[in-house]
């Protein structure tokens, strides 16, 4: 007497794995479209302005849930996009670290800020990124909220190297005030360059040029890190009381 057999439909070994890839892709693209419409929808409006169903919307995802799904919340989905630009911009700072070093050793302030600056300011003109102005939202925020600190740990470690650096050329500025001069001058530079080459919101005065349509990209940002270096080695007034 025969036995009747259950017949399973099995996919074989390459095509699950191709199947499997493909599904990868997909969530990949899924999730670099969310992480890149975020990131312009932060840099043009502010955080408080964006919900989780704008950049579902803005990415073209009809799911409300996609950013809890890949990023675990908001939280993650700013730290995302921290992480996925600082390799690069880190990787170009160790460079210009590199290239200073050689020809002047120590470094001074100008020349530290330069290498901490100029991947921003070259990231601000890089087509489709809007990470600059992204950064530039977050001046207000205390550092320890501040998603370039992903797990209580810098994200570009030669970025943090830099930075602390720099705070040590400022023997002569007052303890307490360092660290909050390079974030003032960060703040200052950030929407500096992000800003560079947009229209202005209001006319200029008649007979006069906007700074942006008459000054090199090249020379608006030399000089934006000249008014920065400027601005941290300015000596403290006489009669202020620092331990105040």
């Amino acid at each position: 007497m025969s036995q009747g057999t259950v017949t399973e439909s099995i996919e074989p070994p390459s095509v699950a794995v191709s199947s499997a890839h493909a599904h990868a892709s997909r969530s990949q693209d899924a999730r670099l479209r969310l992480l890149l419409s975020a990131e312009r929808l932060y840099a043009e409006n502010g955080l408080e302005a964006v919900s989780l169903r704008h950049i579902c919307r803005a990415a073209g995802n009809g799911n409300n849930n996609a950013v809890q799904y890949h990023f675990g919340g908001e939280r993650g989905l700013l730290e995302a996009i921290v992480s996925y630009r600082v390799p690069p911009l880190d990787q170009r700072r160790a460079e210009l670290l590199g290239a200073a070093r050689a020809t002047a050793d120590p470094l001074g302030v100008r020349e530290l800020m330069d290498v901490l600056m100029r991947p921003l300011a070259e990231e601000a003109r890089r087509p489709g990124s809007h990470y600059v102005g992204f950064l530039g939202r977050f001046a207000s925020h205390p550092p320890e909220r501040h998603p370039w600190w992903v797990g209580g740990a810098p994200a570009g470690p030669v970025g943090h190297e830099v930075s602390m650096a720099i705070l040590d050329r400022l023997a002569a500025v007052p303890e307490p005030l360092r660290g909050l001069r390079l974030r003032h001058v960060v703040s200052l530079c950030l929407p500096a360059l992000a800003g560079y080459g947009q229209s202005p919101t209001g006319g200029a005065p008649r007979g006069s040029a906007d700074a942006r349509d008459v000054v090199p990209y090249d020379l608006y940002v030399t000089d934006l890190f000249d008014i920065a270096a400027a601005a941290l080695t300015a000596p403290l007034s006489s009669g202020a009381d620092s331990s105040q």
